[in-house]
């Protein structure tokens, strides 16, 4: 029972530092106290079923995740088209996350729909990495290192991203497009909330 409790506040804590969280926001989106996310995180507590819903639907993911019997250090992971998780979605962007939890990933995988004017933020993005971007569909432009780069379909850029760089869309048309790379912890929350402060703005 302490192991199963162990697992599931440690799968709790993962999950909300891969999406950028504090304890205060996931407890904003899943209506629970901090404080009992935190007593769940560190094993003191044992959710009921209400609150491990609660907390898995503000994760983005389903209930069943949180005792899945999938091996906690696991190399090889098969996620179902259905099984992506929307990390981020609203009227003119929408993030799904691709990669599996892999046992200490080197990579991540997302897939960007991006809607006209709509950019990544005023900001530059930067940090020690590299990104590869492959687009999909539509066009897209990409500021990297000062220099402009506009995409087309089937087009790819890789470019180490301690340069700085941002994207936008400027065309009328909705642009996708997958983005892999070894992305730090929070660097997803930096996004969200510029793309927040810049909803609706072109770049």
């Amino acid at each position: 029972m302490e192991q199963d409790v162990a697992f599931v506040g440690k799968r709790v804590r993962q999950w909300r530092e891969e999406m950028g969280l504090s304890l205060q926001e996931l407890a904003a989106r899943c209506d629970v106290a901090a404080s009992t996310i935190q007593k769940v995180e560190t094993g003191q507590m044992v959710p009921s079923i209400a609150i491990a819903l609660k907390i898995a639907r503000g994760l983005d993911r389903r209930p069943a995740e949180l005792l899945s019997s999938e091996p906690e250090e696991a190399e090889v992971v098969l996620m179902r088209a259905k099984e992506h998780v929307v990390i981020d979605s609203h009227k003119k962007l929408r993030v799904e996350r691709l990669s599996g939890d892999l046992f200490d990933p080197a990579i991540e995988m997302w897939r960007v729909t991006v809607h006209p004017s709509f950019s990544s933020g005023s900001r530059v993005h930067e940090y020690d990495g590299e990104e590869v971007i492959v687009l999909e569909a539509g066009e897209l432009h990409f500021e990297v290192g000062g220099e402009e780069y506009v995409l087309g379909e089937g087009d790819t850029l890789h470019f180490k991203a301690g340069i700085p760089h941002r994207w936008w869309n400027s065309s009328r048309r909705i642009a996708r497009f997958l983005i892999a790379g070894n992305f730090p912890r929070g660097l997803r929350r930096k996004l969200h909330m510029q793309v927040q402060k810049d909803r609706g703005g072109a770049s």
